[in-house]
């Protein structure tokens, strides 16, 4: 074998060695106070559960490889919650007064931007501090859900009872755009408050583009979902889910659960007590609905693996995305975060 030959051969070996070390670990938090841990390579197999002391009945959860860290939201307790990724133990955690809710951080995990229901803000924290060192106000409605733009430098601010979707500034912690109003269906709000059809109209769960181009927002008594020009700040359309019957689910609202594929082509939406989910090309206009895949119980939030080939519905479906099958089950819950590790260290992580 010629020298040459030997070097390519030992790089090659080497990729496929360090590519074999790559553990692509699955967390999910369900409510009583326990984390899941699936192994995605094999087959979503459960490997452990530990327990967060003192928490449960989670809202959001994230995970920063850089730190090492998993981060949950925490309404028991009124709490956000730091754990360790390595000890699996709580390594801080600071009250949150006001009902903290689904978060969301930059891509560098310096900073975590917390909405509080009961509030009319967002908290940001300091990941290295660990204080709040800002807070986002909206004019009305209750904060609820959260996104960060792929450069960090935006974060996107929803309120229930609010049909604007609104953009902050990450360097300032000002808002600097609003995005909408998006439209409900006049006299089907599905209140979220009072358990009638004469409540808060506003924006459910909610996706961006990687480009920053357009969104895509669940809306109260909407089966499927509203679409924003991010640039013009615009409502530009409406995508409707035919041929199902609009019941309200376990959120009070008929789709609370929407999501793009990591390769941008396909809109998933929660039919939430369908219970389906809807799938649209959105490379055409207007969208096109390419597949309903039955789940096997009420939904209401979606998630992707970071390479996206599964889809993570927050039933417990695992679905392979290319077959659109339901492949493996793991615990109920929306609070979905892939992490993967080498040599034992966290090096990326994924988002809900």
């Amino acid at each position: 074998m010629t020298t040459r030959h030997a070097l390519i051969t030992l790089a090659f070996l080497g990729s496929i060695n360090t590519n074999a070390q790559v553990e692509r670990l699955l967390y999910v938090a369900e409510d009583h106070g326990f984390v899941y841990v699936y192994n995605i390579n094999d087959s979503h197999r459960l490997l452990r559960k530990f327990e967060v002391p003192g928490t449960g009945s989670y809202k959001g959860v994230s995970a920063d490889p850089k730190r090492g860290k998993l981060y949950l939201s925490s309404y028991v307790g009124d709490q956000f919650v730091c754990v360790d990724l390595q000890s699996e133990k709580i390594d801080w955690s600071i009250p949150i007064n006001g009902y903290p809710d689904s978060h969301a951080m930059t891509p560098d995990g310096k900073f975590i931007y917390l909405p509080k229901r009961h509030g009319r803000g967002w908290d940001v924290i300091d990941a290295d501090l660990k204080h709040v060192v800002a807070t986002i106000s909206v004019p009305y409605g209750n904060p609820h859900n959260t996104w960060c733009s792929q450069d960090g430098s935006k974060m996107y601010l929803s309120a229930m009872g609010n049909e604007n979707l609104y953009v902050a500034d990450v360097k300032t912690n000002a808002i600097i755009k609003s995005i909408g109003p998006f439209q409900p269906d006049p006299g089907k709000g599905w209140g979220w408050i009072d358990n009638t059809i004469n409540g808060p109209k506003g924006i459910r769960p909610f996706a961006v583009t990687r480009d920053d181009h357009y969104c895509y927002v669940n809306l109260d008594g909407v089966l499927g979902y509203e679409i924003g020009d991010v640039e013009s700040g615009k409502r530009i359309a409406r995508v409707d889910v035919q041929g199902f019957e609009k019941i309200r689910g376990g959120h009070l609202t008929a789709s609370h659960g929407i999501n793009i594929t990591p390769d941008q082509k396909e809109i998933w939406v929660s039919n939430d007590a369908g219970p389906y989910v809807h799938i649209f090309d959105r490379t055409v206009m207007p969208h096109k609905k390419v597949a309903d895949i039955k789940l096997n119980r009420r939904n209401g939030w979606i998630s992707f693996s970071i390479d996206g080939k599964y889809a993570y519905p927050s039933c417990g479906d695992v679905i392979d995305t290319q077959t659109k099958k339901i492949v493996a089950q793991v615990v109920e819950s929306e609070k979905v975060v892939e992490v993967q590790f080498e040599n034992g260290k966290a090096i990326h992580a994924g988002t809900r």
